[in-house]
């Protein structure tokens, strides 16, 4: 699965936790940074070069029927009249576009590959048993402590959703648990109309406002837990009040008993350094998981600054197609 796919994905579930409205006009700055656990994660973390290790600062505008997300290197243009996207590089001064009918084949493609697979997969192993019935339980705090940030006065909120197989405990079956450690300040009317934007462009799009996440739980299907959690917490974001200026999305997976142990023998030298960095590394952070607990991935998004206007929406002057 592509880890920069999981970041753009990882960005869009932080942009669409509050409740979407009528759009017009709004502009966003915010920085988004991602850090995958596992030996992949340690690679992916130690080499993955400045965005990896300090995040990426994007600012997107809306205005009309467009939308401009951008940050250093790339930006998107999104033009629901055309139905077109274009992506512009700024290094080179040059853009690509893309229609949404082209984007649309590209989808159903992709699905019907995906389906095609798991039927030759079905016919050459053997019928393998259901996987267990899983429930969440959810739980939303306050803690009463209180922060100024980026000169919004803010509250801390944690959700917590814990996936684990019917009938029993986490401790019992294993599973998983999802964490939304959240600021939450004032309602922004900008972030109000950039996510009225995205629901209308995936319904646009796909016909589903929510496609994006199901796209996610798609791409996480190994993990049935994740889609599980994410399920039940978007459920819940519209008993928030404010929009979140501040959101920490910690996903853990739970090993059951004796589970912990087979994985670090199967574990390789390579592999098994890796980890080791890691641990140190949390420890000294003070971010050492819980026996049992493996942290698949967090992704922090902060609202850096917001405005109720947008300048030009459009390819910038003097870019030319490639």
């Amino acid at each position: 699965m592509s880890r920069i796919r999981v970041l753009a994905l990882s960005t869009t579930l932080l942009l669409i936790l509050a409740t979407a409205t009528a759009f017009a006009e709004g502009t966003v700055q915010q920085k988004t940074h991602v850090q995958f656990g596992g030996v992949v994660g340690g690679i992916v973390n130690v080499f993955g070069g400045k965005a990896a290790r300090e995040g990426v600062t994007s600012t997107t505008a809306v205005k009309g029927n467009r939308r401009l997300t951008a940050n250093e290197r790339t930006g998107e243009l999104v033009d629901l009249s055309e139905e077109k996207v274009y992506h512009l590089d700024y290094g080179r001064k040059t853009y690509e576009v893309v229609t949404f009918a082209e984007l649309r084949k590209q989808y159903e493609d992709a699905k019907k590959k995906a389906a095609e697979e798991a039927e030759d997969d079905d016919e050459d192993k053997p019928k393998k048993k259901e996987g267990p019935e899983y429930e969440v339980d959810f739980s939303v705090k306050e803690t009463g402590q209180k922060q100024t940030i980026n000169g919004f006065d803010t509250k801390q909120v944690i959700a917590t959703a814990t996936v684990h197989e019917k009938g029993k405990k986490l401790e019992q079956s294993g599973g998983a648990v999802l964490t939304a450690d959240m600021w939450m300040g004032p309602k922004i009317p900008a972030m109000r109309e950039i996510n009225a934007f995205n629901e209308k462009y995936y319904r646009q799009l796909y016909g589903d406002p929510t496609a994006e996440m199901q796209q996610m739980a798609v791409l996480l299907a190994t993990t049935p837990t994740f889609a599980k959690a994410m399920k039940e917490f978007s459920k819940k974001r519209s008993s928030f009040e404010g929009d979140a200026i501040r959101t920490t999305l910690t996903f853990e997976s739970v090993a059951a008993p004796g589970q912990e142990a087979e994985e670090q023998e199967s574990t390789s030298l390579v592999g098994g350094l890796l980890r080791g960095a890691m641990k140190k590394r949390q420890e000294r952070k003070g971010e050492a998981a819980a026996p049992g607990h493996s942290k698949l991935f967090d992704s922090t998004s902060e609202i850096l600054s917001a405005s109720a206007s947008a300048g030009d929406v459009g390819v910038p002057a003097g870019f030319k197609e490639r």
